[in-house]
């Protein structure tokens, strides 16, 4: 019986062994659970943060642009403020000028027909006929130039009131231009205070940073390696099609000229034929006979039919190089998106303005949008594929001849493989991410096959 106890309580620690083995490994388990979520949640984080601080900088630049803008247009109206200031100056002058000379010349008239009752009476007491027709003549004369004096002195006062206008007008504006300016500024002050402490939250979160930053260069590497080989792949495609085309034209080739040197040898055949039932036309069989082989040697048909072919690939060529007026239209191509929109994080490769040690590279350009917003064609073209990737979403490339245009993290797509695309046409609706305030930006880039472009340079 002592050894059953013994037995029985062994059998109880082994028992209390596993269910605790199993207890720890199920709180083990909820443990590296939540702290997985946790990290996944410190990442999402961090990333809402740097996608902030990265629209905090473009209204940062957009408010610098504001300002800078504001300042030339005030630099504009003092620069005319001056010029009005100093054409009142030189009419107040013209003015005074004519009004002295109007009232010297009056006074002076005045002055000669003292003792007269009027105007005839001073006709009339001339000494002579001669005297009183000068007269005449002279009361005329200063009549019409009085006229002429207030008419003048009367277009100087309306250009004088309009310039008057004109600088209070100016004025105003440049008392608004100021309030701008320094609502501009406020803001902007606001804005570079919101940026420092999202900068300090993130030096904080140094770790999530660095794992945010990761994984975006590694989605950014992904578009790029995809990209490239999808690329790569459509240029074999069309080399194939062009070889095969090239066999194509020549078997036609080869089976017209078949088919002719066997039409020429039929005709000889016949001739010789009749050549042979007519003895008295033996002698001049031979000539005859000769004859084809000299138009067969002579034939132009073959070296005409042989250029037909080069000149429709090279009309192929011309009008797919039509196409090329993509390129002539540089600096002039739609914007890829409709309505409003903010330029994020702009094409190349710089340091983060905001955060030290820290280097983005774009292939193209991130553009952000109101929740909703479209993406469009930025100009005639193809669709060539539409395809998915981690952290883009649906993803649209479109062929413009030799030059492609992509328009990636879209949501839902309007468009199909092989489509062709006018200017301006919807491509789909650029992705809202729940987990960032419904914040809407497109990926967009720009390529010369698999040369990377600045699209900036090429759409406005």
């Amino acid at each position: 019986m002592l050894l059953s106890a013994v037995d029985m309580s062994a059998a109880r620690k082994r028992t209390r062994s596993v269910t605790s083995v199993k207890q720890e490994q199920k709180a083990n388990a909820q443990a590296i659970k939540k702290t997985s979520q946790q990290l996944d949640e410190n990442a999402k984080a961090t990333s809402r943060t740097l996608n902030a601080l990265n629209t905090l900088g473009a209204e940062i630049r957009q408010q610098n642009d504001s300002i800078a803008s504001i300042n030339h247009q005030i630099d504009s109206i003092d620069s005319a403020m001056k010029h009005i200031n100093d054409s009142i100056v030189t009419l107040d002058g013209k003015l005074a000028a004519l009004r002295d000379s109007y009232a010297r010349s009056v006074t002076r008239i005045k002055n000669s027909q003292q003792g007269s009752m009027d105007k005839l009476a001073f006709i009339f007491s001339a000494e002579s006929f001669t005297q009183a027709y000068r007269r005449f003549r002279y009361l005329g004369e200063f009549s019409k130039w009085r006229k002429r004096r207030n008419d003048e002195i009367k277009e100087v006062q309306a250009r004088l009131e309009k310039q008057r206008d004109e600088l209070t007008r100016l004025q105003g504006v440049k008392s608004g231009m100021l309030t701008r300016m320094n609502v501009a500024r406020n803001d902007l002050e606001k804005k570079q205070n919101e940026t420092s402490a999202l900068v300090a939250k993130l030096k904080k979160e140094g770790a999530s940073l660095k794992k945010v930053l990761r994984q975006k260069e590694a989605q950014a590497r992904a578009l790029d390696n995809e990209l490239d080989r999808l690329i790569a792949e459509e240029q074999r495609r069309q080399a194939e099609e062009k070889r095969k085309e090239q066999e194509r034209l020549l078997a036609e080739e080869n089976a017209r000229k078949k088919q002719q040197q066997k039409e020429q040898e039929a005709k000889a055949a016949a001739k010789n034929g009749k050549s042979d039932s007519k003895s008295d036309k033996a002698k001049s069989a031979p000539a005859k006979a000769e004859q084809p082989e000299r138009k067969a040697v002579a034939q132009p048909k073959p070296a005409s039919t042989a250029a037909k072919p080069a000149t429709n690939y090279a009309m192929a060529e011309t009008s797919r190089k039509l196409t090329g007026s993509f390129e002539s239209n540089k600096g002039r191509l739609l914007f890829p998106v409709n309505g409003k929109y903010k330029i994020v994080r702009p094409f190349g490769r710089h340091k983060h303005p905001d955060l030290p040690h820290v280097t983005t590279d774009n292939g193209g350009i991130d553009i952000e949008v109101p929740a909703g917003g479209t993406a469009r064609a930025v100009f005639d073209g193809t669709v060539s594929e539409v395809f998915r990737l981690p952290g883009y979403n649906t993803i649209v490339m479109v062929r413009h001849g030799k030059y492609l245009t992509i328009y990636a993290n879209l949501s839902n797509i309007n468009v199909k493989k092989g489509d062709a695309l006018k200017q301006g046409q919807t491509i789909g609706t650029i992705y809202s991410d729940p987990d960032d305030g419904n914040r809407s930006i497109l990926h967009f880039e720009l390529r010369q096959e698999k040369q990377k472009l600045n699209p900036t340079a090429w759409v406005r």
